[in-house]
């Protein structure tokens, strides 16, 4: 009988023969998290066992010999942060739990979520079972409406392989060309302080239908816009009964208990930390932010930008697993973060092992905001648009200045792409068992017996022994 497991140990190999170490010809790489199927009745009185992978895109399947002890029958954490160009797009897994935070602005993310049914499939049938109709996803977390981080989940959604939760937004909708609302965004109102608010219009899946029927988001052309395609897709998605919710996410007070988000498994456990609503009760407002080139001491509350506005108010989400945390800030800008720091008194509750930057590399950053993530390690999710150059230098410089450790790590998923005859697309992969914390970058040229870079968290140097 053929059981599921998954590798629980970093630097686990997959030999050709009992007994075999590191470095042994004809050996695999396995990462942490990775999945084997496994015959338990082969244990051997050393505690190796047989062991095939899931067949590859080529339907080829690698069979060896692994210590039981590096296995577990549970699934760990898998965080995929995907190579979609300029945007960001990432996808989660663990036991019993798929949650995705944005989803690029083409069809790159759709792309590689095949690509995991398909393998998924695969297994299905290496084991003898029928191979799985659809996927279920448990939450899809959209930090916001830039059509970089929710347009390529047009097509997830119009998709019937797929089943979903509940999709969780910041309630700043993306109005068409002609309608009058301030910012594009929603309705300004004057704060105590003489900064604005602007108002959440959008809400559950009955507000989305009334925006497009009340023709609010058409193009010059008089057609739907690409926001209201995809409020189309998750409506459709809803009648289908392939969706089970369309939600505001908000955060009303900073203190108190922690605000977990649901329905995502036993083992993920996602602390809502952002956006914040402008009072505890009454209307839900958020705060709008200026852009910060115009910020003075004599004018502290300038005029709001719509970009600032709603990249400021990005869902900030930060991921514990075990004892290993991962921080998501979407686009949150040095206004937001500043802010952010005034209402929580302090920034210690976004500290986290591994962050994903804020918008995709840019230089709108406050560096005490950086300083308080002190990551271990960092990745920048960014594609090859002239227009914006990301990730700059100052946001790299300063993300390796104030990390943890001798050797921090930066990850690109930019830096990782090859391009040559084909694309080889740099996805970056972080796996956690509760307690180490492995980051991987695909090789360019991967050989035989190695297809990845794998850095331990803390990362000790290429030559550990070589220290005092």
């Amino acid at each position: 009988m053929v059981d599921i497991f998954y590798v629980a140990e970093p630097s686990s190999w997959l030999f050709k023969k009992v007994g075999q170490k590191v470095g042994a010809s004809g050996a695999r790489q396995l990462l942490l998290g990775a999945r084997l199927h496994v015959d338990p009745a082969t244990e051997t009185p050393d505690g190796w066992v047989t062991a095939s992978t899931v067949p590859d895109d080529d339907n080829v399947t690698r069979s060896g010999f692994i210590e039981l002890s590096r296995l577990s029958s549970r699934q760990q954490l898998k965080i995929f942060y995907t190579d979609v160009g300029q945007g960001d797009g990432t996808l989660i897994e663990a036991e019993g739990a798929i949650v995705i935070i944005d989803g690029g602005p083409n069809s790159g993310f759709a792309n590689r979520l095949k690509k995991r049914l398909a393998s998924l499939r695969r297994a299905d049938q290496a084991i003898g079972e029928a191979p799985r109709g659809s996927l279920h996803i448990n939450a899809i977390v959209i930090s916001h409406f830039d059509f970089d981080h929710y347009n390529g989940l047009t097509s997830v959604l119009n998709n019937s392989d797929y089943t979903f939760g509940t999709i969780y937004h910041n309630g700043l909708p993306r109005y068409g060309e002609d309608v009058d609302k301030d910012l594009n965004l929603g309705t300004l109102s004057p704060l105590p302080d003489t900064s604005q608010a602007i108002s959440t219009d959008l809400r559950g899946l009955q507000s989305a239908q009334k925006l497009l029927d009340d023709d609010l988001l058409l193009t010059e052309s008089n057609k739907v816009n690409m926001f209201g395609k995809f409020l189309q897709a998750a409506i459709d998605a809803s009648d289908q009964g392939r969706l089970a919710g369309f939600e505001l996410l908000k955060k009303r007070q900073t203190g108190g208990a922690p605000m977990i988000l649901p329905g995502t498994g036993d083992d993920l456990e996602f602390e809502v930390l952002a956006p914040l609503t402008t009072t505890e009760g009454g209307a839900i407002k958020l705060q709008a932010f200026p852009d910060p080139h115009d910020v003075s001491a004599s004018n502290p509350h300038p005029t709001p930008s719509d970009s600032h506005t709603i990249n400021g108010n990005s869902i900030v989400l930060r991921l514990t697993y075990g004892a290993t945390t991962f921080l998501f800030g979407g686009d949150l800008n040095q206004p937001a973060q500043k802010y952010l720091a005034a209402r929580y008194g302090g920034l210690g509750r976004f500290a986290a092992d591994v962050n994903k930057a804020c918008h995709h590399g840019s230089s709108d950053f406050d560096i005490d905001y950086v300083k308080a993530v002190n990551p271990l390690a960092t990745v920048f999710s960014s594609g090859d648009n002239g227009s914006y150059d990301h990730p700059l230098p100052d946001a790299i410089g300063t993300a390796a200045k104030h990390s943890r450790g001798e050797f921090p790590l930066i990850f690109s998923t930019e830096l990782a792409r090859e391009t040559g005859s084909k694309v080889k697309f740099g996805h970056i992969n972080a796996r956690s068992n509760g307690t180490v914390i492995v980051m991987a970058q695909k090789k360019e040229k991967p050989s035989a017996s190695k297809t990845w870079y794998p850095f331990e968290l803390p990362y000790s140097g290429p030559f550990p022994d070589h220290h005092d």
